[in-house]
């Protein structure tokens, strides 16, 4: 898919102390990477056409909550944020969305600890996602509440109470219309304690742990690996990763390490590590400045040092050649619009 122009990124918002609020409407797949830290995320457009992710946001020290809808439909694969819990509420949802490769509904919320993330995200969804930082539940929670959510978690899904859920994503959406009107510090900080002191609890009391329901308290040994390789991923330099490294990290055999990415992110390890690859090149090229850097040198950066081959699976991933992204105006949205220090 082509990128456009960068004045097609807009962004508006304010900021108080600790607590932002905001929104912001992406045109571009490679921009809507670069936007949605803390997640990391590899987009991929399943179908012809434009694409539009909208934004709108608060974020406090320990959540970060946004309301979301897209144009065009995405498979976004990649890694969920580091010491966070993340929980879905879909508002509107197509035939092809998917949460792990399960249809939204029944009962359940998408919901993980850090580790793979891979959705579908159809043309018209629209979303609530919470992001809520693991310390404050445990500050915020008994240790039977905190557990009982983590090992839900574990699963991908909460158990939820219908008519509940429909009220916390109402109140979500209250305090996110109010931020974007009283945008001043106090009502900033206000909405801030609101949500982290009422959070927490409310997102419990949605819950139905006790219900038939039912999951296994530990993970398999695959999705343990899958886990674990994620998060050596995470600060790993991606030039110089190995299939081995992955394995010596994870303390996983090959095999289980290959059946842990299939069944977590329908990928071998080799092919995401060379997605990441090819997408963190993407991002380089399309926030370069013409003349101040090569393809060649970003090919290089990135490991990926037989030149046509880079130049042949970028062209059939991206729809271009390296050299017509890097020939464009730079994007000027090449951070994440999520964080505080952005």
């Amino acid at each position: 898919m082509t990128l456009r122009p960068d004045h097609s990124n807009q962004a508006d918002g304010a900021t108080a102390g600790n607590a932002a609020a905001g929104s912001f409407e992406i045109f571009d797949p490679c921009a809507y990477e670069c936007a949605s830290g803390p997640w990391e995320i590899l987009a991929e457009p399943i179908a012809p056409g434009p694409f539009a992710n909208r934004k709108d946001f608060l974020v406090t020290p320990s959540v970060i909550l946004y309301r979301e809808d897209f144009r065009g439909s995405m498979r976004v694969r990649g890694m969920s944020p580091p010491g966070m819990l993340a929980v879905g509420l879909p508002l509107r949802v197509g035939d092809k969305s998917r949460y792990w490769g399960v249809s939204p509904g029944g009962g359940t919320l998408p919901a993980t600890l850090p580790g793979a993330l891979d959705v579908i995200l159809d043309d018209g969804q629209e979303q609530l996602i919470v992001l809520i930082a693991l310390d404050l539940l445990r500050r915020s929670l008994p240790e039977d509440a905190v557990e009982a959510l983590e090992r839900w978690a574990a699963s991908r899904r909460l158990p939820v109470r219908p008519h509940a859920a429909n009220a916390i994503a109402r109140w979500l959406l209250t305090l996110i219309d109010a931020a974007k009107r009283q945008a001043d510090a106090t009502s900033l900080g206000i909405l801030s304690r609101v949500l982290e002191e009422e959070l927490p609890q409310r997102l419990v009391a949605a819950c139905q742990f006790d219900s038939s329901l039912t999951t296994r308290r530990d993970a398999s040994s695959r999705r343990r690996a899958l886990d674990r390789a994620i998060a050596f991923l995470r600060d790993a330099d991606l030039a110089s990763v190995r299939v081995g490294d992955l394995c010596r990290a994870t303390a996983a055999t090959p095999r289980t390490l290959e059946y842990g990415f299939q069944e977590g992110l329908g990928l071998s390890p080799l092919r995401f590590h060379r997605l990441l690859r090819l997408h963190a090149a993407r991002r380089e090229l399309a926030a370069a400045q013409a003349g101040t850097t090569t393809v060649a040198e970003i090919a290089d950066r990135l490991g990926l040092l037989h030149h046509s081959r880079f130049a042949t699976e970028y062209a059939d991933l991206f729809g271009e050649m390296p050299s017509q992204t890097l020939a464009r105006p730079p994007l000027r949205l090449a951070r994440p619009l999520l964080l505080r220090d952005c």
